[in-house]
């Protein structure tokens, strides 16, 4: 449900101006605040997760022109 919505529900139920319409708001942005915290955490993790992938699929330590990661045998791994 998106934010805006919550924001509708919210007045819709408490009444507009209200002191829980008003608790009612805060509380959104703070769940909203804290969710997008939250997201910036686990993709700040994926992304050095998937910049590690990248620099062992591109590394060509023999300079051949093939990346290592696919001249690899069996027995490299």
């Amino acid at each position: 449900m998106g934010f805006t919505v919550s924001l509708l529900i919210a007045e819709l139920s408490f009444g507009s101006g209200s002191a829980r319409d008003d608790h009612a708001k805060v509380a959104l942005l703070a769940g909203s605040l804290t969710a997008a915290a939250l997201a910036a955490v686990v993709l700040k993790a994926r992304n050095r997760h998937y910049r590690r992938l990248e620099a062992e699929e591109t590394r060509d330590d023999d300079g051949d022109g093939v990346p290592d990661v696919f001249e690899r045998t069996d027995q490299d791994r």
